[in-house]
């Protein structure tokens, strides 16, 4: 069944690219300047209602331009993974999950290129904003290629020699800490970023390179946010557009909301409806942007929906027929911290008494019964004794609100049902209906007149076999550095050096300059044809 269901589906493939320029005017007159996507992550329909309602029933920034439904499967599962489906919006190729931005044979991996780095190749400026670690599957897909989405290191490298203008978020951690012994960071300011890890030094920045690291790890959810240490989404894109804009040439932008998919996987409706609601607040100022330049296409999507969120669990088909909205809100309204910020104020040591203020006056959880405080009080005792097992109160208390606003949960990981999409386009030319995710990826490259596949033919050689081809001699070294692989490559009097991930080869000691990273995919190195020709005379 699996098998027959992935054939079934490559089968269709080459019909959609065929009739995917869906009937478009001439493609110069379907060009403009600059695109942003925003990717709301694990944004479900029923996520974006619990949203308007939690914004008191007005709608989000974006619903005007709802144009249609985005399938989501991936080239292996149903149920995609944040990684295959950015895969597919970034390149317009389905993949298998975990993968990026590579195709899904299980034998070469081969990458496919980006609507990134075509932006990039055009002359353009490019950006990723998101929440959590810059390394994550979604921003990863548009910026590496990878077989395995786990690698932040390869991820990293791979970001950071692709030359990514601006970079806002988390992740920090993986550009010092690493087992290759590289510091990122300084690879970063030699290439003339500046880097900053503070709002005061976000708003202040006049560069037109900037790395702005603002987390170890993920940044707070938006209602748990120190805004003296983190800057919220809207302000990062804010001045992503600032930075970007100043290239003629115009600019790519991916802006994620990337923690709205981390609330429906712990079921806090609180994290998740704040969140959207500042991801909401950053497609405005993507949108005030566009409307003023009429120059800019905005594109508004999921990758795919998490949780399985309901409104109104409580009961049969009518049993919520006399119910206002705020009876379903206020619960999660009345929180000021979201589950994950809830615990860095309780400790096992307080009171019940000091532990139920807390909880009420932080989570809105004024009622708690005995059952729900010995649940709580058992965990933060079995954190005392464990601390590595901290984190999990927020799927804890999450279902606990829940059951009070009348949401319910299906699951706690992704499903598989279709995702809304909006778009603006100056020149009214948009698709509508129901479409593929990777049909995403063809319209945001037919918008900036970019050639994903003749880009692929040019830039990602299966190096090896080009060379053998030619008549060199070719080996793989993972002995010598094993975190650092290299490809080394010689014919006559000649010798190449091709460094893993990175945007240079050395050829007879110099070092020459590439237009695109040099990618190891674990088993083969894939270059450009401009590496493959340097051996010739």
């Amino acid at each position: 069944m699996q098998k027959s269901f992935r054939q079934e589906k490559f089968r269709l493939v080459p019909i959609i690219i065929l009739t995917l320029l869906f009937i478009f005017v001439p493609a110069e007159s379907a060009r403009v300047k600059n695109v942003i996507i925003f990717i709301g992550d694990g944004m479900g329909i029923s996520t974006m209602s619990l949203a308007r309602w939690y914004k008191d029933g007005q709608p989000l920034s974006w619903d005007k331009y709802v144009c249609g439904l985005v399938k989501t499967y991936s080239a292996d599962d149903l149920i995609t993974d944040s990684a295959a489906a950015a895969t597919a919006m970034a390149t317009g190729h389905k993949t298998r999950n975990r993968f990026l931005s590579v195709l899904p044979d299980e034998k070469d991996r081969a990458p496919v290129a980006t609507v990134l780095e075509g932006a990039r190749l055009s002359g353009k400026s490019t950006g990723l904003v998101v929440t959590c670690n810059l390394q994550h599957a979604t921003p990863a897909a548009f910026a590496a290629h990878y077989p395995r989405r786990s690698d932040y290191e390869a991820i990293c490298e791979q970001m950071v020699y692709n030359n990514v203008e601006v970079l806002l978020g988390g992740g920090l951690k993986y550009f010092t800490e690493r087992k290759d012994g590289e510091d990122l960071l300084k690879v970063l300011k030699e290439k003339g970023y500046t880097i900053i890890t503070s709002p005061e030094e976000l708003k202040s920045t006049n560069g037109s390179k900037l790395a702005g690291l603002f987390a170890e790890v993920d940044l707070s959810y938006d209602l748990d946010r120190d805004k003296k240490k983190e800057p919220s989404l809207a302000e990062m894109t804010q001045v992503a557009i600032k930075i970007l804009s100043k290239n003629k040439n115009g600019f790519f932008l991916m802006v994620e909301g990337s923690k709205i998919d981390w609330a429906n996987h712990d079921h806090d409706p609180v994290a998740s409806a704040s969140d959207m609601i500042a991801f909401d607040r950053a497609v405005g100022v993507g949108l005030d942007y566009a409307l003023r330049e009429k120059n800019t296409a905005i594109i508004v999507v999921a990758d795919h929906s998490t949780g399985g969120l309901t409104i109104n669990s409580d009961g049969g088909p009518s049993s919520s027929n006399r119910k206002n909205f705020s009876e379903f809100v206020n619960p999660l309204k009345a929180a000021t911290s979201t589950g994950e910020g809830l615990e860095k104020f309780l400790k096992v040591e307080m009171s019940l008494a000091e532990i139920k203020t807390i909880i009420s006056e932080r989570y809105g959880l004024n009622n708690l019964t005995e059952e729900e405080l010995k649940t709580i009080t058992d965990y933060l005792a079995a954190v005392a004794k464990h601390p590595q097992q901290s984190g999990k109160l927020k799927s804890i208390v999450g279902p606990m609100i829940s059951k009070r606003s009348m949401i319910g949960w299906a699951t706690a990981g992704h499903t598989g049902e279709e995702v809304a999409l909006a778009v603006y386009d100056p020149k009214g030319l948009r698709p509508s209906g129901v479409i593929d995710n990777s049909e995403i990826g063809h319209y945001m490259a037919e918008l900036m007149q970019v050639n994903l596949e003749a880009i692929t033919r040019e830039y990602f050689i299966e190096a090896e076999a080009a060379f053998k081809a030619r008549g060199a001699q070719v080996e793989l070294d993972v002995a010598t550095d094993p975190a650092n692989p290299v490809l080394k490559v010689k014919k006559g009097n000649r010798s190449l050096i091709i460094p893993a991930n990175k945007d240079f080869v050395e050829m007879n000691g110099t070092k020459i300059q590439t237009r695109l990273i040099n990618v190891y995919n674990g088993k083969n190195f894939y270059v450009s044809r401009q590496v493959i020709n340097l051996l010739e005379n």
